[in-house]
């Protein structure tokens, strides 16, 4: 239940089969059924425009006569919450019972095109997502969370941020960050995540998979319904950035789980006067964990999870944060991102806003919705009008290397350049 494909998902969906992608994929891709995919790649290997369905269109009510319209349409402005039904009741109450009034639908329809600033909108039912597919070894997925709320010290508060590899049951991280305000506590910054995670993976190498709920700090803002920094910076270094589903915590059950062990065997009947003693305390639980507790959970059958999997030490995937700059390949997230079409609606001044940037079209396409996608070839974004018309490219912005990575390497950074103050004396 989404929109009609656009004119350049339907080119899409040409360009990625002919790739080699299965149409499944691509119908998960554009969250539309495979069936509708499997329509318009058959048509475009026949060569084949689908033919308009029913009659040439002539207009909602065109049958009708003009007064009926002019009167229903006035009516719908007037009152923006009547629906089609209280339309006909006073329309049958001006124009006399003996009168032919057209369907609810014909006048919803009607609406829509006579006066569409007074329909109220609708959003429509989407279909349920399905849940992450399961993982069958240790460092093929990592599930992360954080667990807030945490009194230390002189009424400050911290939040820690949680690891766990739900197949090997492994503790992989624990940090705390203290998370004091006015307000008692705030959320975690992207730039603390990526600390933790650049950590855990010089410990334990990289997964395959990292898996978090849908806080803003990992998916952004959803009004963008635009690849976060973090996503990005994850696909860059080769890792795939799993979602729960929205108000499913079962579906990062070992994570959940993870939070109830750390707080019974670490921080349960303590206080801790400072946010060290904290971490130290954390620290100390994991390694207990980690190499000698008897766990039920994952595969460890009651043994210490590096006592069941003693390879699992470290994925095998190396990264050392002085080595990220290399490590990371912009073509990797360039190549995500060809994969994906956005729709945006052109503001009063003929700009569209995209990842937090505006992008100017021009006044002539202002109030209209177009469709964009990014090429590598260029790095530019090339938006089109939904009829598939080329309307302009343009340069990504606040997409490079240094953008999704969050800093450059000292050896890349130029030398300070400052201004001796004048006049000189002395000299």
């Amino acid at each position: 239940m989404r929109a009609p494909l656009t004119a350049e998902e339907k080119a899409y969906i040409v360009r990625r089969k002919e790739a080699g992608v299965a149409l499944k994929a691509i119908a998960s891709e554009l969250h539309c059924s495979v069936w509708t995919v499997e329509k318009w790649w058959r048509l475009h290997q026949r060569g084949e425009t689908p033919r308009p369905r029913g009659r040439p269109r002539r207009g909602a009510l065109s049958t009708y006569p003009k007064d009926l319209r002019e009167e229903a349409k006035r009516l719908k402005e007037s009152h923006p919450h009547w629906g089609a039904a209280m339309v006909k009741v006073k329309l049958r109450e001006r124009l006399g019972k003996d009168v032919a009034l057209p369907s609810d639908s014909q006048l919803a329809r009607y609406f829509k095109e006579a006066c569409p600033e007074a329909v109220q909108s609708r959003q429509r039912q989407q279909y349920p997502e399905k849940a992450p597919p399961p993982v069958t070894r240790p460092h093929e997925r990592w599930q992360m969370d954080a667990q807030e709320g945490i009194a230390f010290g002189d009424g400050l508060v911290a939040t820690l941020l949680n690891i766990r590899d739900p197949v090997g049951a492994l503790m992989i991280a624990s940090r705390a960050f203290e998370t004091t305000t006015e307000k008692r506590w705030r959320k975690l910054t992207l730039d603390e995540v990526k600390e933790t995670l650049r950590e855990a993976f010089a410990t334990w190498g990289m997964p395959l998979e990292i898996q978090t709920d849908r806080e803003v700090v990992y998916v952004g803002h959803p009004e963008q319904q635009f690849p976060s920094y973090f996503t990005l910076w994850l696909t860059g270094l080769g890792i795939r950035h799993v979602l729960s589903r929205p108000h499913r915590p079962t579906d990062q059950g070992a994570e959940e789980r993870n939070h109830r062990t750390i707080d019974d065997m670490a921080l349960a009947d303590h206080h801790f006067s400072t946010l060290a003693s904290m971490q130290e305390a954390l620290d100390q639980t994991r390694f207990d964990y980690n190499h000698a507790y008897p766990s039920k959970a994952g595969l460890c059958e009651n043994e210490a999870p590096l006592q069941k999997h003693p390879w699992a030490v470290h994925s095998g995937r190396v990264f050392h944060p002085d080595a990220e700059w290399d490590l990371f390949h912009l073509e990797w997230v360039d190549a995500f991102l060809t994969e994906q079409t956005w729709t945006r609606q052109v503001n009063e001044k003929g700009q569209v806003s995209l990842n937090h940037v505006l992008y100017y079209l021009g006044p002539e396409y202002k109030h209209q919705r177009v469709s964009i996608t990014f090429h590598s070839h260029d790095r530019a974004f090339h938006f089109r009008t939904q009829d598939g018309s080329f309307i302009k490219a343009l340069p990504a912005q606040k997409l490079d290397k240094a953008d999704i990575i969050g800093h450059v390497p000292l050896d890349m950074k130029p030398a300070l350049i400052f201004q001796l103050p004048l006049p000189l004396e002395l000299v």
